[in-house]
């Protein structure tokens, strides 16, 4: 079964549909939420915190992902580019696990 599409974008990585959208979180700070067309790759980050967690990742499993840059500093919003350096982040095998994994 596909993603539904409404209220999502949609972006390409290497050949792979994946469909993010942005909300309001808990404590009014922005989130986003990434799912992979086959649903193999599910992820959110808020824009504050600069951890990428997975929740579900056929290939890897559920983990946080510590985020190479400071995102607050390096975008206002989330962009495509954005959102595509999250999901190389999320699916690349060089990114450290956080809590010791």
């Amino acid at each position: 079964m596909g993603v539904s599409k409404k209220g999502k974008r949609k972006i390409m990585i290497d050949g792979n549909v994946y469909w993010w959208f942005a909300e309001e979180g808990a404590g009014g700070e922005p989130v986003v939420h990434i799912l992979a067309d086959d649903h193999s790759f599910l992820a959110y980050c808020n824009m504050y915190c600069p951890v990428l967690r997975i929740t579900k990742d056929s290939r890897k499993g559920v983990r946080d992902l510590a985020i190479p840059f400071d995102v607050s500093d390096r975008y206002a919003a989330f962009t495509p580019k954005y959102i595509e350096e999250l999901i190389r982040i999320g699916i690349s095998d060089n990114f450290n696990t956080l809590g010791g994994d």
